[in-house]
């Protein structure tokens, strides 16, 4: 029974101190910038899912008047900036680069 996962509906997990990495020392890793995006599609939502996936922890800031409009709005109008652990950062890296789909169609024509 402790392995099976904590579900919850809506939550979002507050687990970033825990999953992010340390150093030999014990503080935590300095965060490497990965993207800026905008937040009212949900693409940072499904972006930072997509990296907890992958195991990637993700730290969001927003700039100035950021978070009085994500209070008042439900997102932020300037954006989102977006950090992973700088160890990580080749590895979101390659997980944002889109496809090519040329590559595809060879590896499934075969």
């Amino acid at each position: 029974m402790a392995d099976e996962p904590k579900l919850s509906w809506g939550e979002t997990p507050r687990d970033l101190p825990e999953r992010w990495p340390k150093q030999d020392d014990g503080m935590p890793e300095a965060p490497a910038f990965l993207t800026h995006l905008m937040e009212w599609n949900y693409e940072v939502d499904l972006l930072e899912q997509m990296l907890r996936a992958y195991d990637i922890p993700v730290l969001k800031a927003r700039g100035n008047f950021g978070s009085l409009g994500k209070i008042v709005f439900g997102f932020s109008g300037e954006g989102v900036d977006l950090f992973v652990p700088a160890s990580l950062l080749d590895d979101a890296q390659n997980l944002l680069r889109p496809v090519d789909e040329a590559e595809l169609d060879a590896e499934f024509d075969n």
